[in-house]
């Protein structure tokens, strides 16, 4: 099998802090070669034509178009594919309408969506694709998984290490005694303070997006670190097999009571840890890529 596989690949970026890379290598992992089209690489150095002539063409080589992303495409550059248009919009959709123009086109065989949220929108605003809609959660690459048998010398007792939106700061506010805020910190250093932690921290970035489950709760389990994390979607941890792997807490007090808890009963983390580590193993890119494949070959049909 070929894709045609349309994203943002081309980026100056040393620490390779883009899925694409990673779905890349686990599409070939999973016997699907990939033609790469970086649409906003195109678009800056050319027009909408020839990103137009460039996807015809390379479709004709393949069996599926795989657009990730998609921000602010006209479906009209589609127009002379003939082979199926699978779309993932992995940006909160309740958040962002800069896809909603390929949302209202028909050109789609089948649409991932980030959030059950997102799914509601669609189901509010864009039924005609409603039978052709699933949440497609993130992941992370398998090689960033830690072994189970590799002790990391805990450093800290919880981190916080994402960007800091003004709510995520009034979230952490009354427990900053107890937390090490780290900035800018990306690649191999990212992963290594997760791994030093007993702890990183999920606060949700907007309230408009409540049922987002970033990325970087896999990185800290696949790091070693149990997760304290903010009330998170019931569905989304059903699908993840993490109903009791996670600790959640519901308001910035709850936040600041687990934290003392915890720092005086640390070898109660062990079993989160434990069942965190079981789930991982279907919750990496190779994973999530395989069973995207089962789609690709169920719509070749």
């Amino acid at each position: 099998m070929k894709i045609l596989y349309i994203g943002v690949h081309d980026y100056k970026n040393e620490t390779k802090w883009r899925s694409e890379t990673s779905i890349n290598a686990s599409f070939n992992k999973n016997g699907i070669q990939t033609i790469r089209l970086d649409y906003r690489s195109i678009l800056k150095n050319s027009d909408i034509s020839s990103l137009k002539d460039l996807i015809t063409s390379s479709s004709k080589e393949c069996d599926v178009v795989f657009l990730q992303r998609g921000d602010n495409l006209n479906p009209e550059i589609f127009n002379q594919v003939e082979i199926p248009i699978i779309f993932w919009s992995t940006e909160p959709i309740n958040l962002k309408n800069d896809i909603d123009l390929l949302l209202h086109s028909k050109i789609f065989s089948w649409v991932y969506l980030h959030t059950y949220g997102c799914l509601q929108r669609v189901e509010r605003e864009f039924q005609h694709i409603t039978d052709r809609c699933s949440v497609l959660h993130n992941a992370l690459p398998k090689d960033r998984v830690v072994l189970e048998n590799q002790n990391f010398q805990k450093e800290y007792f919880a981190i916080f290490n994402r960007n800091l939106s003004l709510r995520r700061r009034r979230w952490l506010l009354p427990s900053w005694r107890h937390i090490k805020i780290i900035k800018n910190h990306y690649g191999d250093l990212y992963f290594q303070d997760l791994a030093k932690s007993h702890l990183a921290i999920n606060v949700h970035y907007s309230s408009k997006n409540l049922d987002d489950f970033e990325t970087g709760i896999f990185e800290a389990i696949a790091s070693g670190s149990v997760v304290l994390s903010e009330t998170l979607d019931q569905r989304v941890l059903q699908d993840l097999n993490l109903n009791d792997a996670i600790i959640q807490f519901d308001s910035p007090k709850d936040l600041k009571q687990k934290l003392i808890y915890y720092k005086h009963n640390l070898s109660e983390l062990d079993n989160y840890r434990l069942k965190s580590q079981d789930s991982i193993d279907k919750n990496t890119w190779d994973y999530r890529m395989s069973r995207v494949k089962d789609k690709f070959l169920n719509i070749m049909i």
